[in-house]
Formats: structure tokens, C-alpha cells, sequence
């Protein structure tokens, strides 16, 4: 019979805590990819079908743009986008960019699916 030593033990129970690190931070990764894919979706659909619910839901927006670039890299990086050594980032085709990319945010729930520093910010409703 195989009979393991304390350090042996504790390698391989270190090395299974490693892994279930690595498969949360991949199932974390793939559910944060799915939101992205779906506010895709989203906001496709508002902005092309719902155009007057979409202009209420951006008077609630304030700030502007600090060029971060997050919102060109949702799910894949815009082959727009042109990052530049000071970490600011411009747009290729800025002024005749997709309303998807022109309107973004649009509501709280779009700077959730952004892996940056987004400096646009919504206030409550005034109803």
C-alpha cells in the first residue's frame, strides 16, 4: 500500500486548492463574457427598436468620456481602437462610429460589463 508523507499530503492539497482557484476564476470568467454577450444583445435592441426609451435612460447619464477605451474592448478589442502609450485610447472611425458604440453607457447596467475605469455615471430618476 502507497503511503504518503505530511509534505506529500500537503502538495497535493495545496496543488487541488490551486485548481479549484483556477476553475472558479474560469466559470467567473465565462459568466462575465455571457453578461457582456448579452448587453451586446441588449443594448442592440434598445438602440435600434426602443430609441425613445433609450434617449429617457441617457438624460439620467453624466460625465464623459475618459477615453479608456473598456467600452471598445467588451468581448473582443475593436479593431478601431488605438491605445497609446500615456493608457489613453482614440477611435479610428470616431466620427462615424455605430450608435452601439456612440451611446454607450446607456444605463447603470452597461458600465457593469467593463473591465476599466469608466468615468460616466447615472443620477436617479426624477419621476
Amino acid at each position: 500500500m502507497l503511503q504518503l508523507s505530511r509534505q506529500n499530503l500537503r502538495t497535493i492539497a495545496a496543488a487541488n486548492i490551486r485548481a479549484a482557484r483556477l476553475r472558479t476564476r474560469a466559470i467567473e470568467d465565462a459568466k462575465f463574457r455571457a453578461r457582456q454577450a448579452q448587453g451586446k444583445v441588449r443594448r442592440f435592441v434598445q438602440i435600434n427598436f426602443h430609441k425613445q426609451e433609450t434617449l429617457a435612460a441617457l438624460e439620467l447619464r453624466r460625465g464623459e468620456c475618459n477615453r479608456c477605451g473598456a467600452c471598445c474592448e467588451i468581448l473582443f478589442k475593436c479593431p478601431f481602437l488605438k491605445k497609446h502609450d500615456d493608457g489613453s485610447s482614440t477611435c479610428g472611425i470616431y466620427e462615424d462610429r455605430p450608435d452601439q458604440c456612440r451611446l454607450f453607457p446607456i444605463n447603470q447596467r452597461d458600465l457593469t460589463e467593463v473591465r476599466g475605469s469608466c468615468s460616466y455615471y447615472f443620477i436617479e430618476s426624477r419621476q
